[in-house]
């Protein structure tokens, strides 16, 4: 598989699927990572959190309530007990009994198939240094490090990601508000690449990106109308819960 770096470099356009392909399967799910890769998806977007006994596994919020059976915080809930979750039945009665995945199954599912996107949560909310660290020191043991990037909303995280790996490839997710354009952002951060909502796509800051050869990807593009737009932008990747669907009306927007 080509290394990050080079598949940026020689790709103009492609579609990054948000938690897995979220809007046909439970979000952060194997079901939803399969769909995302067997359905095309070049890149897949996941949220890693770390359990009462320090296991990796792929999931968005700090709580269970939201998309399992479970309660309470995961970082106060063991791996074993996490397991036992149904994280499907939230989403559709046909996903019932899928189960909270870990980074390593995951891996398993997009290796040699799809790059892996690694959100990181803000420090001092819901990580820490040393959750940080965990993470990295994972990502170099799989030797994923060529195949991922790394991105936050939060550029003390994307910093400290590159303070432990120069290596790894860090997106700066634009914090709302933050009228900056990308090159500062980027700068101040030391990060490779720069992202940002579809709503906060403007010309000047598409222009910026490109004086300064930045690749820019926006959120979240589900429809043909967001689609258009980023395509008018000029912009590299879009992220969407509908992977397939996007990619399939790119190759006839994007390319008109």
């Amino acid at each position: 598989m080509t290394p990050l770096v080079d598949f940026v470099r020689t790709t103009p356009f492609f579609v990054v699927a948000h938690r897995g392909a979220s809007g046909d399967a439970p979000e952060n799910t194997l079901a939803a990572i399969r769909t995302a890769v067997d359905g095309g998806a070049n890149m897949v977007e996941i949220d890693l959190q770390l359990t009462l006994d320090r296991k990796l596994v792929v999931f968005h919020d700090h709580v269970l309530g939201r998309t399992t059976n479970g309660h309470g915080k995961i970082a106060a809930t063991s791996f074993h007990d996490v397991r036992k979750l149904d994280a499907g039945s939230w989403f559709a009665s046909s996903f019932a009994g899928e189960r909270v995945p870990t980074f390593a199954e995951v891996v398993d599912v997009v290796r040699n198939r799809a790059y892996v996107l690694v959100e990181l949560k803000p420090f001092d909310a819901q990580a820490t240094v040393d959750d940080v660290r965990a993470v990295v020191t994972t990502v170099q043991e799989f030797g994923l490090g060529p195949y991922m990037a790394f991105a936050s909303f939060d550029h003390r995280t994307i910093a400290f990601v590159k303070h432990l790996d120069q290596t790894l490839h860090t997106v700066a997710l634009n914090v709302p508000g933050d009228l900056r354009q990308p090159s500062e952002v980027c700068a101040a951060v030391g990060a490779d690449a720069y992202g940002c909502s579809i709503h906060e796509l403007s010309r000047d800051r598409m222009a910026d990106a490109r004086r300064n050869r930045i690749p820019v990807g926006v959120y979240t593009v589900n429809d043909e109308a967001s689609l258009r737009r980023a395509c008018t932008y000029g912009v590299q990747a879009v992220v969407s819960n509908f992977p397939t669907v996007i990619r399939d009306a790119a190759l006839r927007i994007c390319q008109q």
